[in-house]
């Protein structure tokens, strides 16, 4: 295809509704800004419709992307900065297809650490708890009654891609519980209202940490269902920590345990 100059070309006004949740749900499709994150999608097997650059710029990518037949289309400046997702882009812009993943889907090991989200709303906050899940090696993280799409490409960006490596299912809250006791995976709560602290619980084996939303905590289905409520310990005037840096506490703290 020639180079796209145009900002009314149909391919770039397709892949710039892509910006709206209504319309990534529409078409079973989002958009990947930046090459760290298009390569790891790419490696993770995620299918890539069509990926749009400027000249010159991550031809190693590139020839990688053309050999697997991804349509790779050459846009002007202009094009590119109506299609780049956020304020700073690289030159670099994918449209790829979401997958789809049930809870039946996942496969587990007979001891996983796995997370569960309830409710998050923040894509930053979602894509920030999947970059520690990456890093800590959670199995699946399962989210509960989102209010972001889990493909957003905020939570994509602020993940680095680590959306694309860990298995990340959707579900209601009801269907998680039956899947994780099925598994008999038990449940470890952070709420600040806990007794025990979070280095006080013993989170080798089968776990799931489960965090609620920002703004109000876990919901009272979480707390009832439950083997253990944990805290962190807040020394100021703040009652508790942003839900993204709790999860890096408590899971590096699970990650810590089950390598001793």
């Amino acid at each position: 295809m020639d180079k796209i100059t145009s900002l009314q070309n149909v391919l770039v006004k397709e892949a710039h509704a892509l910006r709206e949740a209504r319309e990534r749900r529409k078409q079973g499709l989002t958009i990947i800004d930046g090459g760290r994150e298009i390569k790891r999608a790419f490696e993770a097997g995620m299918v890539l419709d069509q990926v749009f650059y400027l000249q010159g710029q991550h031809e190693d990518l590139l020839k990688k992307l053309r050999l697997r037949k991804v349509e790779a289309i050459e846009v002007a400046a202009n094009v590119m900065e109506k299609l780049a997702y956020g304020e700073r882009h690289e030159g670099i812009v994918a449209v790829a297809r979401i997958p789809s993943l049930a809870l039946n889907d996942l496969k587990l090991s007979p001891q996983p650490l796995v997370v569960v989200l309830e409710s998050l709303e923040k894509p930053g906050n979602l894509g920030a708890i999947l970059r520690t899940c990456d890093g800590v090696g959670v199995e699946a993280v399962l989210v509960c009654d989102p209010q972001t799409d889990i493909y957003n490409p905020n939570v994509i960006r602020a993940s680095t891609g680590a959306v694309f490596n860990i298995p990340v299912a959707g579900a209601a809250a009801e269907e998680v519980l039956a899947f994780l006791k099925a598994k008999r995976i038990k449940i470890c709560a952070s709420t600040p209202v806990a007794q025990k602290l979070y280095t006080q619980v013993n989170l080798k084996g089968a776990w799931a940490v489960v965090l609620g939303s920002e703004d109000k905590g876990l919901s009272d289905f979480w707390l009832g269902a439950a083997e253990a409520t944990v805290k962190i310990p807040m020394k100021g005037r703040a009652d508790s920590l942003n839900v993204s840096i709790a999860a890096a506490v408590i899971l590096y703290e699970a990650l810590r345990q089950r390598q001793g």
